[in-house]
């Protein structure tokens, strides 16, 4: 009863599901390429193989660019399909993986779409990375029998909350769930609150930490700082930051919004508070102060070369994203105080002095005056980064391992 309440809501809400992707698509054809997946129709048949196969989902681009060793991993042994929600994600996918595995939009939470999607491709597991938990996918899962896992899981006091609000839902949902594997007992314990056995969940430490590279060719462009993955209301505070700096003349600043479609509006802005303002995509040897990146798949490369980095989504309530690209590829590394969604990750570099944080314009502004003037305890900074990351890599071998053993790998 209390799923077909659920799919009801959901079922009236398609159309507004389907007005959002128009809208969107304005920004990103990609919202709208590939629509009839969201539906459960447009499928692709893997060719004739005694390889099982797994339903993996990971819902955006950081889940893509997280998992990408986990299926690599089980993609050696498994036929893989990889679900996604996003266009960022799903054009990541396909640059990762190519045409190594399925990369499909995900199907809308409906039995009825569910149902086509399982039934097409007959799954013999459902994997689903860190917080992606779908009554309607995990019931079906259920009724035929086929193991469903929450691979690197993690639920933030914030999604807890809103979990334990729905409890009536969710709790019948979640003892449905064959096996979860979650990065901290901080996590462990909420998902406990919420029902679960403790016979039925691992603290297996985050893959995130093993899948970070180390060889990427930096960018040549003289001292700047970074600012990654930025939403709304960070690149005022960033600007503001920089207009303050001391050594401004001898750096720039290059912003990196989380989704691109908003470069053009973050250029005029730096323009009109009077930065001599450009786009990456029209670089050129002219002077500039900021420089705005509107171009997917350079991240790394500017992780690599820059003199600082802050990871944005945290100046504002987005919960931030993750630390362990820049601390691998040696940037001094700045967050905001909003980090719920990487919380215990956050918390290990502040242990180990390994990032600053910061909670407001004047320490933002102090941080970036800092790792400027004092260039030596910024290299400390770093390199406690980076060994943060040695000392925490393993989990992808260990999930991995026990869903190849679990399964097997010939039907």
């Amino acid at each position: 009863m209390k799923l077909a309440i659920y799919n009801f809501f959901i079922l009236i809400s398609i159309p507004i599901f389907v007005l959002r992707i128009i809208f969107k698509s304005a920004a990103d054809s990609g919202y709208r390429n590939f629509f009839l997946n969201r539906f459960g129709f447009s499928l692709k048949r893997f060719p004739s193989s005694k390889k099982k196969i797994i339903w993996f989902h990971a819902v955006s681009l950081g889940e893509v660019i997280g998992s990408q060793g986990l299926i690599k991993k089980l993609s050696q042994h498994f036929n893989i399909v990889l679900t996604t929600s996003t266009p960022t994600g799903l054009r990541k996918a396909k640059d990762i993986y190519h045409k190594n595995i399925v990369i499909h939009y995900a199907p809308w939470d409906l039995i009825f779409i569910i149902k086509r999607f399982v039934n097409f491709y007959k799954p013999h597991a459902i994997l689903v990375f860190e917080t992606e938990l779908w009554p309607t996918m995990i019931s079906i899962a259920n009724k035929k029998n086929i193991p469903l896992y929450l691979m690197n899981g993690r639920l933030s006091e914030k999604s807890y909350q809103r979990y334990a609000l729905l409890s009536s839902l969710f709790s019948e949902v979640l003892q449905r769930i064959t096996f979860l594997f979650v990065q901290t007992n901080a996590h462990k314990e909420r998902f406990l609150k919420l029902g679960i056995k403790e016979d039925r969940i691992k603290v297996a430490g985050s893959v995130k930490f093993d899948i970070a590279r180390k060889d990427i060719q930096p960018k040549r462009i003289d001292k700047f700082i970074l600012a990654a993955s930025t939403h709304p209301g960070e690149e005022e505070k960033l600007l503001k930051a920089y207009d303050n700096f001391s050594a401004k003349k001898d750096f720039k600043l290059f912003i990196c919004p989380r989704h691109q479609e908003r470069a053009d509006g973050i250029a005029q802005k730096a323009i009109l508070m009077g930065f001599k303002a450009i786009l990456f995509s029209k670089l050129t040897d002219e002077q500039y102060e900021v420089c705005i990146i509107n171009s997917t798949g350079f991240l790394s490369e500017f992780y690599a070369s820059a003199s600082m980095a802050f990871v944005g989504g945290s100046l504002v309530a987005r919960g931030g994203h993750n630390l362990i690209e820049p601390a691998v590829l040696g940037a001094p590394i700045i967050v905001g105080p909003h980090t719920f969604n990487f919380e215990d990750i956050v918390q290990e570099f502040l242990n180990n002095q390994a990032c600053i944080r910061v909670s407001n314009q004047t320490q933002l502004n102090d941080a970036i005056e800092f790792f400027a003037r004092e260039r030596e305890l910024a290299d400390k900074y770093a390199q406690r980064a980076r060994e943060v990351v040695e000392k925490n890599k393993g989990s992808t071998e260990f999930q991995a391992s026990y869903i190849i053993k679990q399964l097997g790998e010939k039907h």
